[in-house]
């Protein structure tokens, strides 16, 4: 695969939704920051940390997936607009709801993951907003 960002972007979206957590983590960093600031307001390190936060993130869901709806390319950032589907464990209440996530890497590596529930954060963090 070409060191393309959003290629990269497509391809950990497409691993993720199928359950291949071995893909994801084989294209982190050693030393990647997840930063989640609207939802828990921790950051996590390194693809342990990777992992704890996703772990937390789907405990209370049945089923997630997730469908990029949109990608904005500046350099090596990435912001993607997400749109979450899921079912709530226990209540099997289904959910359709939207977030933000700014992807940076070097190369072919995911160096930060970034998640906001505000798009225009996630544009500041992108680069593309002041």
């Amino acid at each position: 695969m070409a060191d393309d960002p959003t290629a990269l972007t497509r391809e950990l979206y497409a691993a993720f939704n199928r359950g291949d957590l071995a893909a994801v983590l084989a294209r982190l960093d050693p030393d990647v920051e997840v930063i989640d600031p609207d939802r828990t307001g921790r950051t996590h390190h390194g693809p342990e940390g990777y992992r704890a936060f996703l772990e937390e993130w789907l405990e209370s869901w049945e089923s997630y997936r997730v469908e990029i709806t949109g990608m904005t390319r500046n350099g090596e950032r990435v912001l993607v607009d997400v749109t979450q589907h899921g079912v709530g464990k226990g209540s099997g209440v289904e959910f359709s709801e939207p977030f933000f996530q700014t992807i940076t890497f070097r190369g072919d590596r995911v160096t930060r993951f970034e998640v906001y529930l505000d798009r225009a954060d996630a544009e500041r963090a992108a680069g593309l907003r002041n």
